[in-house]
């Protein structure tokens, strides 16, 4: 067991390959090819001969001299990695924060809600504890050990604001902070000690004494602080400044919020439906929330429970793990601990230029609230299992339904994003897969074209689930397109002046620009534990799909813009894809 658990934390595993720049441009291509007109191949292909021949070779070279001098540190650059999430500019809430759901039947059974917010905070904790002391066993797919560097920043981290690229901010673990939550009640910020200075848990029932007494005491707080975390990241990183600035209090009040262990929000009420806990858990418009935190553990005044997680330093694995460890904890925290602290409040001063701000703030966040569209939807005829018993990988199976649905209501072929994990490698985070392969259009042509026989579709399916089988083996591999060749175009950004490097033209191509489109952003999970998971769009006229798969249904989450909303109409031809490709998964059975 304990070898086990140190081949999590080893640091030699296979470094991400991106060494072959010919390889990536004709796999990009490749990729690309459904989503192209004849003269846009013929012009891509054109440009990527002229990338190839000039600046690729020198952008690879320079990309090898950065990995060995940074020790990959460079790596940070990738699409979808850290830096890439860290430049990104749009609010936390809807645009980045995605949220869980947890499922009531898998919590522990409590009418009284501070007490299971003890039990879920007290769980977190104990995991933290078994993370510091190197006593976690590692993740594994297909018998692989997975790298564990990323729950490292796990705890005690958030993210800080700053002018074109926000930072990390970690707290100290023998802290005072390093040692609390952070719990928020009607807007104001508490800090409570959860492990002791000698690293015991603190005991079950002390922890829900204090969380009662926080939820009885006080008033909402007119302009919550946790406003700052919800603006567009350049007008939060002004926020910060002048914040900090006007006086030592708040720098001392944002040290002890950042480096807290993690964000306790203990909530009003939500509503009972899922559609209603869906809204709320992605975002509650800035009323009680952190969004900064790397993860906001949230319980509701008429108890729902989940988390709201903040991406730049973190996936959907580690949350996965999250979630699974709160759930074995919670029944057993163990905490035994008498602590002499209770909750104590984080003062701040607030002038009246900062009042300003955030009451924009927050008018700005009831607006661009206002403007997304979330839609669940659970296709109930049959779930994961048929499928498989029809030969088909459930993810490959919904995604090409989606891709039937996206023709039946746009003419052209947009570029669907699907996230695919890389931590067989070291510091791997993810790539991103594009589920159009050739195989499946040729699918999507023949299934809306009709004329063929139902044993000729359910073999035109088939190749194109292989297809998108492959497509997955070849991103966890190491070898899909877009990380690779988005990290050459982000070392001309940083590097091609000093290399006297006009912009390469190959990211000006039309096979790049479709292909690396994010208007369907797509993410499953077997999501044990979880009633619902979701994320908010991408791109205007685009859709978030982010959906469960269950032994008898799949559960879809749908998100949108008001402007060019497609959310409606994308249900309704989901519904008629899903259930018509059924049909295709036995063989004999009739159309």
């Amino acid at each position: 067991m304990e070898k086990r658990k140190r081949e999590g934390q080893r640091t030699d595993r296979p470094r991400p390959p991106f060494d072959n720049p010919g390889r990536s441009t004709e796999e990009m291509l490749r990729w690309a090819r459904p989503l192209l007109t004849a003269d846009e191949v013929r012009r891509s292909r054109g440009l990527a001969r002229a990338f190839l021949d000039g600046a690729g070779p020198r952008l690879q070279k320079e990309l090898e001299r950065l990995r060995r001098e940074t020790n990959d540190v460079i790596l940070d650059e990738v699409p979808y990695w850290e830096g890439w999430y860290l430049s990104c500019r749009e609010p936390l809430p809807v645009h980045v924060n995605p949220f869980y759901l947890l499922d009531e039947a898998a919590l522990p059974a409590e009418e009284d809600r501070c007490r299971l917010a003890a039990r879920l905070v007290l769980a977190a904790a104990s995991f933290c504890l078994d993370i510091d002391r190197g006593r976690i066993e590692p993740d594994r797919f297909r018998e692989e050990t997975l790298c564990m560097v990323p729950y490292g920043k796990l705890f005690r981290c958030s993210r800080g604001a700053f002018p074109v690229r926000d930072r990390q901010i970690r707290g100290d673990v023998p802290s005072l902070e390093g040692r609390s939550a952070v719990v928020l009640v009607v807007g104001h910020p508490f800090l409570l000690e959860l492990i002791s200075p000698d690293g015991t848990l603190r005991d079950l029932d002390e922890t829900t004494g204090h969380l009662r007494s926080l939820v009885a005491g006080g008033t909402a707080e007119a302009l919550p602080l946790g406003l700052m975390t919800c603006l567009d990241r350049e007008s939060a990183a002004a926020f910060r400044k002048g914040f900090t600035a006007a006086s030592s209090e708040n720098a001392a009040a944002l040290k002890a919020i950042e480096g807290a262990l993690f964000a306790l929000r203990l909530d009003g009420p939500c509503g009972p439906s899922l559609d209603e806990r869906a809204r709320h858990f992605l975002f509650d418009e800035g009323q009680n929330g952190w969004y900064e935190k790397s993860f906001q553990i949230i319980v509701t005044a008429d108890g729902a429970a989940g988390l709201n997680f903040e991406h730049s330093a973190r996936d959907g694995t580690c949350l996965g793990r999250l979630v699974k460890e709160l759930l074995a904890r919670s029944p057993r925290p163990g905490g035994e601990a008498r602590l002499p602290l209770g909750p104590r409040p984080i003062p701040y001063v607030l002038d009246d230029d900062l009042k300003g701000e955030l009451a924009r703030a927050e008018r700005a966040c009831r607006d661009f609230s206002a403007r997304r569209r979330q839609r669940l939807y659970r296709f109930d005829a049959f779930g994961r299992e048929r499928v498989k018993a029809g030969r088909l990988s459930p993810d490959a199976f919904v995604q090409i339904a989606f891709l039937v649905a996206q023709r039946a209501l746009w003419r052209e072929w947009h570029s669907v994003y699907e996230s695919v994990q890389m931590r067989r490698f070291r510091l791997g985070r993810t790539e991103g897969t594009r589920p159009l392969t050739d195989e499946a259009a040729a699918f999507v042509r023949a299934f809306r074209g009709g004329g063929l026989s139902r044993e000729a579709l359910r073999g035109l399916l088939l190749r194109a689930g292989e297809a998108h089988r492959n497509r997955i083996d070849q991103c966890l591999g190491g070898c899909g397109v877009e990380g690779h060749l988005g990290l050459l175009k982000r070392v001309w950004e940083l590097r091609g002046e000093v290399l006297g490097l006009a912009r390469p033209v190959l990211f000006d191509s039309p096979a790049w620009l479709k292909l690396t489109s994010n208007f369907f952003s797509s993410s499953t999970t077997a999501g044990v534990g979880l009633a619902l998971a979701g994320y908010g769009p991408v791109e205007a006229g685009g859709l978030g799909l982010r959906y469960l798969s269950r032994p008898g249904h799949f559960l879809f989450h749908v998100s949108s813009w008001a402007e060019r909303d497609n959310g409606e109409g994308f249900v309704e031809v989901l519904d008629e894809a899903l259930s018509a490709m059924g049909s295709l998964l036995e063989p004999g059975r009739p159309l």
